[in-house]
């Protein structure tokens, strides 16, 4: 079998992040790489990081530590690798360079489960309690957000991927209702739009069925567009 080329370390195109002066856990080499630390441990077996120290980690077994100096030491050197997707984690094979299906999708997933838990990390269970709390008591989205600390983008943000969210903060949002749900305007464009003037104004509306009506009016938009 030929000799697999030389290629970039996978550390390579992190080297202006690493500090020279810090010792980095698997877990801390892990984020820098956005890799899981399944991968990082994974790359370290394999012989890809060498001149670890095993030291024993606060709950049991060892864990592997290096210093900045020799990541950006191993950073600087090619390193051959062989697909060998027996050998090798999918999420592994990516970043260095594989592209077959199975690596695309390991990676793709890699990267959700990555970015999901930052985002639980911002907006926690407690502040999600709290923010839902506020809704239902007829507090605005952007302004319940702004009280818990965090912006409207990770509320409806995580709603797209949260159904269980999703479906809470709807529940919560009939509460915004200007209108009320019985009313014929309710769900529609002009319960939605508001009537800024004439005798009797009235708010645009945010509540759940008129936010409704508008993703259903966006979707229709998008499918026109990408029709013509």
């Amino acid at each position: 079998m030929p000799r697999p080329p030389a290629q970039p370390h996978p550390l390579a195109e992190y080297a202006d992040r690493i500090d020279a002066g810090k010792v980095y856990t698997l877990r801390q080499l892990a984020e820098l790489l956005e890799l899981a630390p399944s991968s990082v441990s994974g790359m370290a077996r394999y012989g890809w990081l060498p001149g670890s120290r095993m030291r024993p980690h606060r709950r049991g077994g060892r864990t592997y530590s290096w210093t900045g100096k020799q990541l950006l030491r191993l950073a600087a050197r090619p390193i051959r690798v062989q697909y060998d997707h027996e050998r090798y984690a999918p999420a592994t094979l990516y970043r260095v360079g594989c592209r077959c299906p199975a690596c695309v999708r390991a990676h793709s997933a890699d990267s959700q489960e990555r970015k999901r838990a930052l985002a639980d990390g911002a907006f926690p269970p407690e502040k999600r309690a709290r923010l839902l709390a506020l809704v239902a008591d007829a507090v605005p989205v952007a302004e319940a957000a702004a009280e818990v600390g965090v912006t409207v983008g990770q509320v409806y943000g995580r709603a797209t991927w949260d159904a269980a969210f999703a479906e809470e903060i709807d529940e919560a949002a009939w509460s915004l209702c200007v209108l009320g749900q019985d009313d014929p305007a309710c769900s529609t464009a002009s319960g939605y739009r508001g009537k800024p003037g004439g005798k009797s104004p009235r708010p645009a509306c945010r509540g759940t069925g008129c936010r409704e009506w508008r993703r259903a009016q966006s979707q229709l938009e998008r499918a026109e567009t990408a029709a013509a």
